[in-house]
């Protein structure tokens, strides 16, 4: 006896409904891939135009006062540090550059106290926020010069007034905070070359600090104190 078939009938357009849903599904699979695609292409092109980096080195302060005092011949440069930490976003031959420097500013110059004269140095060391925007005048090459400049807003951490000898040994210092704005407002412009190596890049650079604000509080018998300096930089980035 004949074994018993059953046979197994599918709805119509099963096989139809089958090879579209693959169809479907096989699209949205090739816009997903596509979409993640172009969004991996993006984060690389992006993080090819940002860097951050470190940079330092010597700064040169002085002040700007009217009226210059009767009491004072000049005031003379100080020789301190500076250095910090910068991103830099290309838009081009531009870049949108925010820095986040230390930097000491103050002056030095002779004054008459008690007795005789002595050297005083004002140290004011300021935590700065920086906006620049920069330009490469060259977009080629071993070294590529450019040119930058943009606001900068200082915060006054520290300030003390040292007092030395004529033999230059130190006899006296005071906290001097109180006397002086705790923010600063100030213009920074400069130049420099930027030297690509590899993966990094190293640049050397010179700026000038032109404060805007007057940085004198209370105490002084002038009409502003401004601060002015000029830097030499060394920067690394990648």
């Amino acid at each position: 006896m004949a074994a018993n078939r059953v046979v197994l009938k599918l709805p119509l357009g099963y096989h139809k409904a089958g090879r579209i849903e693959r169809r479907v599904s096989l699209r949205r699979s090739l816009v997903l891939t596509l979409f993640f695609t172009l969004f991996l292409t993006g984060l690389q092109a992006e993080a090819a135009r940002i860097s951050v980096g470190f940079k330092g080195g010597l700064n040169l302060a002085s002040i700007s006062v009217s009226p210059q005092p009767m009491d004072v011949a000049e005031f003379r440069n100080l020789n301190g540090l500076t250095g910090g930490l910068f991103f830099s976003l290309k838009l081009g031959p531009l870049a949108i550059q925010p820095e986040f420097m230390f930097a000491r500013r103050g002056t030095k110059y002779e004054a008459y106290i008690d007795d005789g004269f002595y050297n005083v140095e004002w140290h004011h060391d300021y935590l700065e926020a920086l906006l620049l925007l920069k330009w490469s005048v060259l977009q080629a090459g071993p070294a590529r010069p450019f040119i930058y400049a943009g606001p900068s807003y200082g915060y006054l951490m520290k300030a003390t007034s040292v007092i030395h000898d004529a033999e230059g040994s130190e006899v006296g210092a005071a906290d001097s905070r109180d006397y002086f704005r705790k923010g600063e407002l100030a213009v920074v412009f400069g130049s420099g070359l930027e030297f690509k190596v590899r993966a990094i890049k190293l640049s050397l650079e010179g700026r000038y600090h032109l404060g805007l604000s007057n940085v004198a509080l209370t105490g002084f018998e002038v009409d502003y104190i401004k601060n002015k300096s000029i830097s030499v930089l060394a920067g690394i980035s990648f």
